[in-house]
Parts: C-alpha cells; structure tokens; sequence
C-alpha cells in the first residue's frame, strides 16, 4: 500500500455522529431560545405593551446636541401571577443617539405616561430630571393589572439619525424565577427645524403624553 494514503475506514460511523451532534446543538439552540441560556433568565410572556407597542412615537424636531426623555412601553401584566421589574431598556439604539441614563418614574408623578419630552421640562412639562427615581427598587406589577410606573430613557442627539429606538426589553422576577421579555416599541428621532411658539418666541420641544393602558 501506498504510505502516503491513510486508510480512515468507512465514513459512515463519523456522519451519524456528526449527525447525533447536530441534532443536539439544534436541541440545546432551541431551549435557549424559548426559555433562555443556562443560569440566564428565562424568556417571559406576563407583560404586554399596551398601545404604545402598536404604534409609533415620532419627533422631527430634533438638534444635535439636544436631550430628551423617551419612554417605554407603559406594561401591563397579563399572567396571574405578580411580577417585579428589575430593568428596562432600548434593545436597539440607532447611530446619531446615545442613552445617558434610565429612570423609572410614576403615573401619578408625571400625570400621565410621558412618552416624548424636552430634558429641561420645556413645552409644558414639568422636569422629569426632578422626578423620583424607582428604578433602584424595581417595579411592581401586580397580576391582570397595569403598571403605576414606566421607564423612560434621557437619550442625547449626537448626530444624523436614520433608524429607530426599538426593541424594548424587561427584565423581572415572578414566582422565584427571573425572565426577561422583549416588547415591540419605536421611537424616531430626525433632526430637523427647531419649533418655535407664537406666544413666547421661543425654540420649544412638546411633550407626547398618553394615558393609561
């Protein structure tokens, strides 16, 4: 026999193996998928958006240089079961914005769920910047409930922007286990010619409310 050719045996034994490991990796990607990594939280299914997961939030108004607060979905616990949120955020942060800082504040608070407004309160809103700050003990939900808080997001404009804030996510616990859960949301932020108000003659940001689910 030629030494130069090595006889590896029939290939029949390494494709079923090949074939056992793929259809474990497909396995292990598919429990990752539904109830998340090993030691990670699972994926959740109690909170629901609400109205602002079926729309969109737009402000075309924007400079560089500017700050805003934008808001997430205002949730609505839809199990049976209480859930307390731990975290929220933007999953998707476009290139043009960049996220200082996120707060979760109450209904009460801000009168409404505040979905878009100026950082310094103007346009007729109070300051959110002096608003109590709950993120540091999380948010409770209580089960078929709507939340009495709501995070928002103080977002600066850094330059052109071309996409969506989107994909918001949530972290909580229920029942002695933690999950996490993503919610549809989209907040578009373009720059564009300041808005200035008759009355005052003066450069203004409006602030985008909405009430309760």
């Amino acid at each position: 026999m030629d030494p130069s050719v090595v006889n590896l045996g029939s290939s029949t034994p390494y494709r079923q193996r090949l074939a056992v490991l793929t259809a474990v990796w497909a396995a292990t990607l598919l429990v990752w998928l539904v109830d998340g990594p090993p030691g990670g939280p699972h994926r959740g299914t109690a909170l629901n958006g609400g109205l602002q997961s079926a729309g969109e939030v737009g402000y075309e108004h924007a400079r560089v240089g500017d700050e805003y607060w934008a808001a997430l979905p205002l949730t609505w616990n839809v199990s049976d079961e209480d859930v307390r949120i731990t975290r929220a955020e933007f999953g998707h942060v476009p290139e043009g914005l960049k996220v200082l800082e996120y707060r979760a504040v109450s209904v009460e608070a801000t009168e409404a769920h505040v979905l878009f407004a100026a950082v310094d309160g103007r346009g007729g809103m109070d300051d959110l910047s002096k608003v109590r700050d709950y993120s540091g003990q999380g948010v409770k939900v209580e089960a078929k409930s709507g939340a009495d808080h709501y995070y928002i997001a103080r977002i600066k404009v850094t330059g052109p922007v071309d996409e969506a804030l989107k994909d918001c996510r949530y972290w909580y616990d229920q029942d002695g286990s933690r999950y996490r859960q993503q919610l549809d949301c989209s907040t578009i932020i373009r720059l564009g010619p300041p808005l200035v108000y008759d009355d005052a003659q003066q450069t203004d940001a409006p602030a985008l409310q909405q009430g309760r689910p």
